[in-house]
């Protein structure tokens, strides 16, 4: 595997190249987003690594003029928890890095052999995604008013309670645009699970809460879920939800090696409501929530999946379509405009 290591620290430029050359990879080094972007001129990585604090560009502003230019996965490493470092690495996440782990600090920490196996095991992971270019903003992508309208039309009949959201690498991305363009009130609350690190999760809420006007909560069990919030699932336990909408959290086996994962929290809200419920797929590696997705459509949900060629990673909306779990396949600003019209329709229902 070829690795192009982004990091302004030699030493941490040094312990990383001795940690990837054990595994015989082929690593280069840039010491700035500049350097990076010259080093790129001639050699291109399987995967990129990325510092946050560097000098000229950051992490972020790295992470997105690479993207511009490469299909490149990019994996965030830092070393610091404060609040800087924590928001520019969510930052580097919408522009498209598709990981953010901590770094590993060196052989003498107590969790050393930890942090570098789980940088290994993301690597060779991440390496193998196929990124798939994003079509450029304004291209006229995505289904016209009149197509979002006739979606909506034929769920007419539909009263949702709930809307449970899916996303993993990429999904950030994807988020954004999803999430900045819903318009209140939301008549439900919404539920996401996203396939993150441990520990990065309130650093995400955060971010989150920067794109929209709902308010963004880490769900706790037995918690009521209100309508207008958006809940996440949090580190280590599977997301689900009773008939009365409390939270129920569950801290089971990991299913398609994640725990939270999609395909419980979509299995969880497809037996308590069945087609009173809105399902979203968005971008992610793998096949978690493609038969949970698939287990609400069955029951009558409204479905939707991202247009795959929209996505960051394409094989969980790909897994979701081919399981022929999709009401319909949108961009993830058209998805919103499916749910504003319909809480439009609920609103004027109740009026």
């Amino acid at each position: 595997m070829r690795v192009l290591i982004v990091d302004d620290s030699v030493v941490a430029r040094m312990l990383l190249r001795a940690v990837f050359e054990g595994e015989g990879y082929l690593v280069r080094e840039a010491g700035s987003g500049d350097d990076a972007l010259k080093v790129l001129l001639g050699f291109t990585p399987d995967i990129v690594t990325m510092d946050v604090h560097m000098p000229g560009m950051d992490g972020y502003e790295t992470t997105e003029r690479i993207l511009e230019r490469y299909p490149l996965p990019v994996v965030v490493l830092t070393a610091s928890a404060n609040a800087y470092a924590a928001a520019t690495a969510m930052r580097a996440l919408e522009a498209g890095a598709l990981a953010v782990l901590e770094k590993p600090s060196g052989p003498d920490a107590a969790d050393f052999d930890e942090r570098v196996a789980e940088v290994l095991r993301t690597l060779r992971s991440m390496a193998q995604v196929k990124i798939v270019r994003r079509p450029r903003k304004g291209s006229g992508e995505g289904p016209r008013q009149q197509t979002i309208s006739q979606l909506v039309a034929h769920t007419a009949q539909l009263s949702p309670k709930i809307v449970a959201i899916a996303a993993s690498a990429g999904g950030p991305a994807a988020l954004k645009s999803l999430l900045e363009r819903l318009q209140p009130p939301q008549p439900w609350p919404l539920v996401l699970v996203q396939h993150i690190a441990a520990g990065f999760l309130p650093s995400f809420r955060q971010w989150l809460e920067t794109l929209t006007h709902l308010p963004v909560l880490i769900a706790e069990d037995g918690q009521v879920l209100a309508p207008g919030q958006l809940y996440l699932a949090p580190d280590g336990h599977h997301l689900g939800v009773a008939s009365d909408l409390r939270v129920a959290l569950d801290g089971g086996p990991p299913e398609e090696l994640v725990r939270p994962s999609a395909n419980f929290m979509f299995r969880s809200v497809a037996r308590q409501f069945g087609r009173r419920a809105i399902g979203i797929q968005l971008s992610g590696m793998g096949r978690d929530g493609a038969q949970g997705l698939a287990e609400l459509h069955r029951g009558g949900a409204l479905t939707l999946v991202q247009e795959p060629a929209s996505a960051m990673i394409d094989s969980m909306p790909q897994a979701a379509i081919g399981l022929q779990a999709a009401r319909q396949v949108l961009t993830p600003d058209a998805m919103a405009a499916v749910l504003n019209l319909i809480a439009e329709r609920v609103a004027s229902k109740g009026a």
